[in-house]
């Protein structure tokens, strides 16, 4: 008997498309239908996130942007509802669920994929059988096939739909503290700088890994300003050829004149006393050497990318932002090029360590570009040959992973077709992957420690020298795709031997600011925020994987742009980012647990762990702990916001009562579209101005004028007399559809309707020739 199933996909174009004919399924009205393995299979879409939160104001309708009091007690959940785009999507696919007894996920391999995935399934009310289609290789058909046969058991993969339910909840939280903050600020209690415009330059913004990131920041920025720089002074001799510089044994006395620095190391500030030193050094001819050893080390090749590592790369050599590499890379995953690019990790899977694989991912990513033959023949020579026997290389590992490295697949793009930034971003990928698979450099080093029979300026004798000097005497994978130049030999010294002193030499120096933060900066610092800490957890949160996810951290930086919190300005060739008054009155005006890494990054690792639950009973309650403690972390922070209205002048509680800018605005709009006047004093007073607005939001609303003009035609076009649809939206709006759907599509319509079922390999429904609407919905259906 052949089994039946249902393939649920988030998008259309990047995912229906590539999955069906993988599968063998042809298109059939809103769905892909057809035979696999003996399977029969339905295969239907959404559109990304069909449903939403709903809005504070329709959670708890008494909440307002003018009173914090309003927003307690915070509600305990964050009920759905369809988006509008939902609303053209929800149906069929509900209709689609009733009819299956098994669904196989296909949405994206990551934590948004699987709660779009569930939160249709919740929706439509699906109890039947669920899988997991994890498509984390490219979208081409044989990676297709194979997550086809590799179907997850739903309970692998669910956790990732309970940490996005905390990471939403938690989020929903968060807009209250908007709403909270806005209110004090629109005061002019948190400084001269915040809810000052119109739109979003009049909101406060607050978020868990956005606040943390401005933290990051405003705290640079003002260690450089308030950076005083501090000159200091080192002894330096050269020994065949190799410069030593002075370096006493610890503990060093702490003198006025001798300042440790962070990594311990001294600095030497007395330009006298150090240029005696130098002086007594050069009444020396010879030097003894105490120590010199010679060692070789292995330095292993770059692990393929992880997203942020590619961000980072690109923002550095091409200037290109988190999210032009982001959308670059997606593009690519999407026509078959490169793998899933939504990934922390760069190791790959141990499976994928075999010849076959190895030969046809090589064999793509050659004869992409020229400069890729070659490495990539070499990497195929070393592990692709019968006879080969070289260890497996360091980024194979046997640990459990969602999501890989970023790698080329066995598809070779034509990188003339491609946009600049999907060049650049596959041939960076298809690079780190060649030059993982081939051999390590070696690096020689000589460490050199030495003394001179002179007193030091620590009043010590001998004084003591020291050196470490390297050369790369087998450039192995560094020689892929860089000339190098030649190395010199290493210092002739050795221990036990006396050495001529060849030069003595004062070195000077001051000590440098802190520096602005580049893209790449940021993003790095985001990613190990666990080293901006100190303390009895730093050492858990250096291992965490830093605050936001890789796809999000381009959004958050985005997000503090729009916010007008950071901005960029060119320093020499670089643009660094720096924060702005407005970022510096947040970070000034609010907790200081909103900004701490070291909190945002706890968070961060919560929500890892409830994706790495052993069990969904584990994953939920983890998820209701978390939820539990953001609603507690921000009822704190809006009473807290409370005390400080409560504590305001009166003269400044006075004006609390005037409606806000938004509000007049849409006063004034309503009023001039119903062509009426406004009250007295609405400028002035906020429940006189709530009054007219829900009085006037009540009333029918008139159609626009090209709404009209078009009714008017389509009931001389068809003959039929108007009565009150052109004094009401909703009936016009009513008519409207009704006749533009027996109205026939025009010419152009059908042209473009023809094209695209040609283009997509489908029937045109005769429905679409006739009309206008079904035209319209099929061209909808079958964008370009």
């Amino acid at each position: 008997m052949t089994s039946r199933a249902l393939i649920l996909c988030e998008k259309h174009s990047d995912q229906a498309d590539k999955i069906a004919p993988a599968l063998g399924l042809t298109r059939s009205g809103n769905a892909y239908t057809g035979t696999w393995n003996g399977i029969t299979l339905t295969l239907v879409w959404a559109a990304g996130h069909l449903l939403a939160p709903v809005e504070p104001s329709e959670v708890s309708p008494e909440a307002n942007w003018r009173d914090p009091r309003s927003l307690l007690p915070l509600p305990t959940a964050f009920p759905q509802t369809p988006t509008d785009r939902g609303k053209k999507y929800l149906g069929n696919l509900k209709k689609e669920l009733s009819q299956a007894t098994e669904v196989w996920l296909a949405t994206d391999p990551d934590r948004e994929g699987e709660a779009i995935g569930y939160e249709i399934l919740q929706y439509a009310k699906y109890r039947g059988s669920v899988k997991r289609m994890w498509l984390t290789g490219s979208m081409e058909a044989a990676d297709v096939q194979a997550a086809a046969k590799r179907l997850r058991n739903a309970g692998e993969t669910i956790s990732f739909w309970r940490a996005q339910q905390a990471r939403a909840n938690a989020d929903g939280f968060w807009q209250y503290l908007v709403r909270a903050y806005t209110a004090t600020a629109r005061l002019g209690l948190m400084g001269s700088d915040l809810a000052k415009g119109k739109g979003k330059a009049g909101l406060v913004s607050a978020g868990r890994v956005q606040s943390a990131t401005l933290g990051l920041v405003v705290t640079r920025d003002r260690a450089i300003e308030a950076f005083i720089p501090v000159d200091h002074y080192q002894a330096k001799i050269t020994l065949g050829g190799g410069e030593l510089t002075y370096s006493p044994a610890t503990p060093i006395a702490g003198a006025s004149s001798i300042q440790l620095q962070d990594d311990g190391k001294p600095m030497f500030l007395d330009r006298a006393a150090m240029l005696a030193f130098t002086k007594r050094l050069e009444t020396v001819d010879n030097a003894a050497i105490l120590e010199a050893e010679t060692k070789q080390t292995a330095k292993h090749p770059p692990l393929p990318y992880s997203l942020t590592a590619l961000q980072r790369d690109m923002s550095k050599q091409y200037g290109l932002t988190a999210t032009q590499t982001l959308k670059a890379a997606d593009s690519m995953r999407s026509d078959g090029y490169l793998t899933y690019p939504r990934t922390e990790h760069g190791e790959l899977p141990a499976s994928l360590y075999n010849r076959n694989d190895l030969l046809a991912i090589l064999g793509g990513a050659a004869k992409a570009d020229d400069a890729l033959m070659a490495p990539a023949r070499q990497a195929g020579r070393r592990h692709c040959m019968e006879s080969a026997e070289v260890p497996r290389p360091r980024c194979f590992t046997d640990k459990p992973m969602n999501h890989h490295g970023i790698i080329p697949t066995r598809k070779t793009p034509n990188l003339a077709d491609r946009t600049e930034a999907e060049q650049k971003v596959y041939l960076a990928c298809a690079k780190q992957f060649i030059q993982a698979l081939l051999p390590a450099a070696t690096v020689e080093s000589l460490s050199v420690s030495a003394s001179i029979d002179v007193e030091d300026v620590i009043e010590r004798q001998p004084a003591l020298f020291s050196g470490t000097f390297k050369r790369v005497i087998d450039h192995g994978w560094m020689s892929a795709f860089e000339a190098h130049k030649e190395q010199k030999d290493l210092p002739p010294l050795v221990a036990g031997a006396s050495i001529p002193i060849e030069a003595v030499r004062l070195h000077e120096a001051r000590t440098e600011p802190p520096k602005h933060y580049t893209l790449h900066d940021l993003l790095s610092a985001m990613l190990n925020a666990g080293r901006h800490v100190e303390g009895e957890d730093a050492a858990a949160l250096r291992k965490a994987e830093g605050i936001g996810t890789p796809a999000t951290r381009d959004t958050v930086i985005q997000t503090l742009f729009d916010r007008e919190y950071i901005a960029t300005k060119r320093q020499g060739k670089q643009q660094v980012i720096v924060s702005t008054p407005r970022g510096r009155a947040f970070i000034d005006n609010t907790p200081a647990e909103l900004s701490d890494v070291r909190v945002t990054a706890a968070w961060e690792r919560q929500l890892d762990a409830i994706q790495n639950a052993p069990s969904d009973t584990a994953a939920k309650h983890a998820r209701d702990t978390f939820i539990t403690a953001q609603r507690d972390f921000i009822t704190t922070r809006i009473k807290e916001a409370i005390d400080i209205m409560d504590n305001a002048p009166e003269a400044v509680m006075a004006t609390a009562n005037g409606p806000t800018e938004n509000m007049i605005s849409a006063a004034r709009k309503l009023a001039a579209a119903r062509s009426l006047s406004l009250p007295e004093g609405i400028e002035n007073s906020f429940d006189l101005c709530r009054s007219f607005l829900d009085e006037v939001m009540q009333q029918a609303a008139p159609p626009t004028d090209r709404m009209k003009a078009l009714a008017m035609r389509l009931a001389d076009e068809n003959e039929v007399t108007l009565n009150g649809e052109l004094t009401c939206f909703r009936e016009c709006k009513a008519f409207i559809d009704k006749y533009m759907q027996i109205q026939a599509p025009t010419a152009k319509m059908i042209a473009a309707a023809e094209s695209a079922a040609k283009r997509y390999k489908v029937p045109l429904p005769e429905a679409a020739r006739t009309s206008m609407q079904e035209c319209r919905v099929f061209l909808n259906d079958h964008p370009r």
